[in-house]
């Protein structure tokens, strides 16, 4: 590798690491955010909560590192263009074709990484995901309850409300739980109630103090009333079945598929590493800016057209998941686009040089 080549890729590998620490705390802020705005509803725990942002971040970089390449490239080159540096390297004969080549020699092994992620690392944080989040939803959070706060579960119908919460002590003062099981409804009220130890995944053990159960049914007359100074009750629920899901399929199982929503999935995975390469050498004609402008003033312009690039992916992707595209050109017709697109950019600059060298 030649002496140019070395200067621009360290040009634009200096704030690749930072731009690409910077987007995933972004990103797994944001994530932790909505996260824990469920959790305040569905009493999830801090440790599923950080499983979740970890395997979500995993997912998104094979999305943020070729963003965090262009606009490295973008930046990176266009601090030499600020500082005329490029013009320089022009002057004395380095052709723009040496860039593209400089460019494309630092994407390709992103790329490679990127892939892997896309092929291997996305199926397995997506299993990882679903399981956690199944699996969280399974357990019966008592210890997290709020007080006056009404814990609800959708797969039992069962609601559990507490005027008090002491975590310490694992008690609960002033409790009401509402349950229907079969053709008869369960309203249970009791002074405290205490959570034992030792229970099995997904189910709950509680001793209930100085209380009042009412046994309605629905559908006869045979309602009960049940007093009781001291009830033992558990509270279980179904074990998590995750079932498919397409973006936790592996590769291998994705290939073998005809679905239209299993092929865009598999074009869309094996799309990441050219669109990685695509994406690096478009920010070389973007980078240029006049001198004394700023390194940052071509940022906005990259920006959107970043956004129109993965919009259109995504909108090609649904095309092909709903069948409206076939397998060909599925959606690899924008990463045609850019190929076309540069190939336009680079003739143009060899005419340039041609002319200016007449």
């Amino acid at each position: 590798m030649l002496l140019i080549e070395r200067y621009l890729i360290a040009e634009v590998r200096r704030p690749l690491v930072a731009v690409v620490c910077v987007l995933s705390f972004i990103f797994a802020s944001y994530t932790a955010a909505r996260y824990l705005a469920d959790a305040l509803s569905e009493t999830l725990g801090m440790q599923t909560i950080a499983l979740m942002v970890v395997f979500r971040t995993l997912i998104a970089l094979e999305v943020l590192i070729p963003v965090a390449l262009y606009a490295s490239v973008v930046i990176g080159l266009g601090r030499l263009y600020n500082d005329q540096e490029m013009t320089v390297l022009g002057a004395v004969g380095i052709s723009s074709v040496r860039v593209y080549w400089a460019i494309l020699l630092l994407a390709l092994p992103v790329a490679l990484a990127v892939g892997v992620l896309s092929l291997l690392g996305r199926p397995w944080a997506y299993q990882q995901a679903y399981q956690a989040e199944a699996s969280a939803h399974v357990e019966i959070p008592l210890d997290r309850l709020r007080a006056e706060h009404f814990y609800v579960d959708s797969q039992t119908g069962r609601m559990i409300l507490a005027q008090e919460v002491d975590n310490q002590r694992s008690l609960l003062h002033g409790v009401l739980i509402y349950q229907r099981a079969g053709e008869t409804t369960h309203l249970i009220r009791a002074r405290q109630a205490q959570q034992l130890p030792g229970g099995r995944a997904g189910e709950a053990r509680l001793i209930l103090h100085d209380g009042i159960a009412y046994l309605l049914d629905r559908v006869g007359s045979h309602d009960r009333i049940l007093r009781f100074g001291e009830l033992a009750l558990r509270l279980s629920r179904p074990q998590p079945v995750v079932g498919y899901k397409r973006k936790a399929a592996s590769t291998a199982a994705l290939v073998r598929s005809g679905n239209p929503a299993e092929l865009a999935e598999l074009q869309w995975r094996l799309s990441r590493p050219l669109t990685t390469v695509l994406l690096a050498l478009f920010g070389v004609p973007l980078s240029r800016t006049a001198p004394r402008r700023g390194r940052f003033s071509k940022i906005l312009l990259a920006a959107l057209v970043y956004a129109l690039l993965y919009n259109a992916s995504g909108l090609a992707k649904t095309w092909v998941e709903h069948g409206v595209v076939g397998a060909v050109p599925g959606i690899w017709w924008i990463d045609a686009v850019m190929f076309v697109t540069l190939v336009a950019f680079i003739s143009h600059d060899l005419q340039w040089r041609r002319r200016l060298r007449a």
